[in-house]
């Protein structure tokens, strides 16, 4: 999913034991609307997939969408993968506790790391690209989501988004700070937090992005969410 190098957000080593235990509890508190983002994710599968076929999630994380896709839609089947060994073994525990080991495959390793037959009904990707520096690398894993999906399959898309430097980010950015320390947060930790993400998010305008999506064959970006700077967008494999 996100390659460790000097490029990238180093996730293995970021999302370590500690911080995998903490993530379900942690990340709701900063992502503006993540319950939403996640419900409306999850409806939109499996209104495109009629709650049937097979669902690619890249970077499965702690298991979230796997099992709230399991739970609503029983004839779906999830193969999910994700670099960080911590973050699936919080997921594998979480799938078993739910008994849908039967209906779940998860991979320590990135996209490239699966079979490159296009096997999938939908894909959803939420909360990773922004995590990948935009020198090809982006465009490389998009294309590799995309060869892996049948023609016309949807892709579920959400990341941090716009121009960091513009006016309007930078508000964004102030209403996020204000919003995080008023749930809760220490002012310097919501201040370390900031500036972790100024250093390894890599956020793009939605030009950018549906530039990066034709080019990877996939087509009609279609927003869903937005929240701040974080938006969710429906895209599909080109047909022909």
């Amino acid at each position: 999913m996100i390659a460790d190098d000097d490029q990238n957000f180093p996730a293995p080593r970021h999302f370590d034991a500690k911080k995998a235990d903490a993530y379900d509890e942690y990340i709701p508190r900063v992502i503006p609307g993540y319950d939403t983002l996640h419900m409306l994710a999850m409806n939109i599968v499996g209104h495109e997939t009629g709650g049937h076929g097979r669902v690619l999630i890249v970077g499965a994380g702690t298991g979230a969408e796997t099992i709230n896709l399991c739970r609503n839609h029983p004839n779906l089947s999830v193969t999910g993968c994700d670099p960080s060994i911590h973050m699936l073994a919080v997921a594998r525990q979480k799938i078993a506790t739910e008994g849908l080991q039967d209906r779940v495959e998860l991979i320590n390793g990135d996209v490239g790391d699966l079979s490159d037959t296009p096997v999938f009904d939908a894909a959803m990707m939420i909360l990773v690209m922004h995590f990948i520096a935009d020198g090809g690398d982006k465009r490389k894993l998009l294309g590799a989501v995309a060869t892996r999906l049948k023609p016309g399959a949807p892709l579920i898309l959400a990341d941090m988004f716009g121009d960091r430097d513009s006016a309007a980010y930078k508000d964004q950015d102030a209403v996020w700070r204000n919003m995080q320390i008023k749930g809760g947060a220490e002012p310097e930790d919501v201040d370390d937090n900031i500036r972790r993400a100024a250093k390894d998010t890599y956020p793009i305008g939605e030009p950018r992005l549906s530039e990066l999506l034709r080019e990877a064959g996939l087509t009609t970006m279609t927003p869903f969410f937005r929240s701040l700077m974080f938006g969710g967008w429906l895209a599909r494999k080109k047909t022909a």
